[in-house]
């Protein structure tokens, strides 16, 4: 990697602050800050650039030289990228293929995957025309699982629901009743299936490898014996079984599932393993992204000041001797949610500060988050503009192979979002385009008719024929800051 110039980025460590990040070659210190004010002169461009909150130290250096490469080529504006590391990604992938690895895991999809696909009446189409899940065979469902995207073609036959599910359907549209009124027969129905697969039953009641047990929800493991790690009893694998196929049915009829496949293996890794799986770091993420904005008296120690707040100080400073600064803001992915965290302080602490463009990359945030600063107080910025996948290119994106066959950002709205199943993320289009059943929500709503004014959203792949500055082909995550991308093309377009 070419060394870069410390006047092109802020490294923020620990807590949000000039905290050593135990690289010495890339930490920013507040008199680095200081330099590239120094260095600014009066009607100057500068872009803030904020990439995702999934990245180590090296990778995030190696996307600021990227950025850095690109505007100052390409415009007259003067990039400083916002480095904050989390290493989400290599931990969430490497704990999926510890899940996966796991026997009891697999045995325990199966029989989900088959007693919830008869319960709702999925049918897995085929050649020779369709099959119903609930009548496919254990080796037949195991077939399925050697895909890189399982069960990819099913689709639910209302009539061949469960005759139960059928009836329960029709009396109460909030669906609170499932429990009682299916409970007992899903439960049935899993202790059959249960009690016909010792090797199932083996794989529960066995200690399972320390890293599967670490991953284990301490509700559902037994963890009370010295080297009887993620051991299950039969009554405590019935009765989680049976948790998630209720799951599973509640999110098909409210119509909040990520399709079938995807949504089994999110409810059973939200029920056995979610612990760890990433929940913890995803949130330790959108912290920093908060706490680096933090109000600071900025006394004391400078290794302990705020690096985002610290730099709207030297922003306000600068424009107090009269100089004029055009600002523009570029996040990707959680950059998305460190940007919201960043106008919400502007406007609480009152600071005259405004922007020119914002600028979203498969934006991570929450629409409430995003609802609840930048959309709330529109009268900071000129422009703004969101690139993102479409839904159809969404669900292609497999973060995980088999496992997992789709996006992050599903991912983080299925998963990492504790509080909530499918969770509304800026940057999936089933959530901002007003469809069923999220025509209901009314933050939704108000994103929908902001995001549908011209020009404020342009879905990936684009057309042949988009205009410049409207142009996206990415059709994975990750890619929308690359090199071999048209995204950044299109950026600094608009920012020229």
């Amino acid at each position: 990697m070419t060394t870069l110039s410390k006047l092109n980025y802020v490294n923020v460590g620990k807590h949000g602050t000039f905290a050593p990040s135990g690289s010495p070659l890339f930490d920013t210190t507040a008199a680095d800050v200081d330099k590239i004010f120094e260095s600014l002169k009066d009607g100057d461009r500068l872009l803030l650039y904020f990439h995702g909150g999934l990245v180590n130290t090296q990778s995030g250096m190696e996307t600021a030289e990227r950025i850095t490469r690109y505007v100052t080529t390409g415009t007259q504006s003067h990039p400083v990228s916002f480095v904050w590391e989390t290493g989400l990604i290599d931990t969430v992938k490497q704990n999926l293929d510890v899940i996966w690895s796991s026997d009891f895991f697999k045995r325990l999809l199966v029989k989900v995957v088959k007693v919830a696909g008869k319960n709702l009446g999925i049918d897995v189409q085929g050649l020779t025309g369709s099959k119903g899940v609930g009548g496919m065979s254990d080796e037949q469902i195991w077939e399925q699982l050697k895909f890189a995207d399982p069960f990819e073609n099913t689709v639910e036959i209302l009539g061949k629901r469960s005759v139960n599910l059928q009836a329960a359907a029709a009396v109460d549209e909030n669906l609170d009743f499932l429990d009682d009124s299916i409970g007992d027969e899903i439960k049935a129905e899993m202790e059959v299936e249960i009690e016909n697969d010792q090797a199932l039953i083996d794989a529960a009641a066995n200690e399972k490898p320390p890293l599967e047990a670490e991953l284990m929800r301490n509700s559902i493991a037994e963890n009370s014996a010295a080297g009887e790690k993620g051991i299950l009893s039969f009554a405590k694998l019935i009765a989680a079984a049976v948790k998630i196929v209720i799951a599973v049915v509640k999110r098909y009829m409210k119509k909040r599932n990520h399709d079938f496949y995807p949504t089994v293996v999110e409810e059973i890794l939200r029920e056995i393993y979610i612990a760890d799986i990433g929940t913890l770091l995803w949130g330790l993420m959108q912290t920093k992204a908060k706490d680096m904005w933090k109000a600071d008296d900025f006394t004391g120690d400078p290794i302990d000041f705020h690096a985002g707040s610290y730099f709207l100080k030297k922003i306000v400073d600068f424009q107090s001797t009269g100089a004029k600064l055009t600002i523009d803001l570029v996040g990707h992915s959680a950059g998305s949610i460190a940007i919201c965290e960043l106008v919400d302080a502007v406007v609480k602490r009152g600071l005259n500060i405004k922007f020119r463009h914002i600028i979203f990359m498969a934006p991570a945030c929450r629409c409430e988050l995003f609802a609840d600063t930048i959309l709330k107080n529109r009268t900071i910025m000129e422009d703004f503009r969101i690139f993102t996948m479409s839904d159809e290119f969404e669900k292609k994106d497999h973060l995980v192979p088999v496992i997992y066959p789709r996006s992050l950002l599903y991912l983080i709205s299925g998963i990492l979002e504790k509080d909530n199943f499918d969770a509304y993320i800026l940057g999936l289009q089933r959530h901002i385009t007003g469809a069923a059943p999220y025509d209901e929500v009314e933050v939704l709503n108000n994103i929908k008719a902001f995001v549908e004014e011209e020009g404020h959203i342009v879905y990936a792949v684009t057309k042949e024929g988009a205009l410049a500055g409207f142009i996206s082909g990415s059709m994975k995550h990750g890619n929308f800051d690359n090199d071999k991308e048209t995204t950044l093309d299109s950026i600094v377009n608009i920012i020229k």
